[in-house]
């Protein structure tokens, strides 16, 4: 079965996709982990998974985490700053 899910871009993530945000087909049941390394080769994105943390509807979960329709999807890369 087919769902939609909208994926959110911050940080590096943005600059690499070029987007804030985008709405994605996936078949219900795909975990976030799998979407992540599909947008991270047609993006280029440097960060391996391990490198990011995963957020469905604003809670951080692990990469394994079934995607359902409507989740909103969020992969936070690490930030440096001083």
């Amino acid at each position: 079965m087919q769902s939609t899910i909208t994926v959110r871009y911050f940080a590096i993530l943005r600059d690499f996709s070029g987007k804030n945000d985008e709405t994605v087909r996936i078949e219900t049941g795909t975990n976030a982990g799998e979407i992540y390394l599909r947008l991270a080769k047609a993006y280029g994105f440097p960060l391996a998974l391990t490198d990011v943390r995963v957020a469905v509807n604003d809670e951080f979960t692990s990469a394994s985490h079934p995607l359902q329709d409507d989740d909103i999807l969020v992969f936070i890369p690490p930030v440096a700053g001083g």
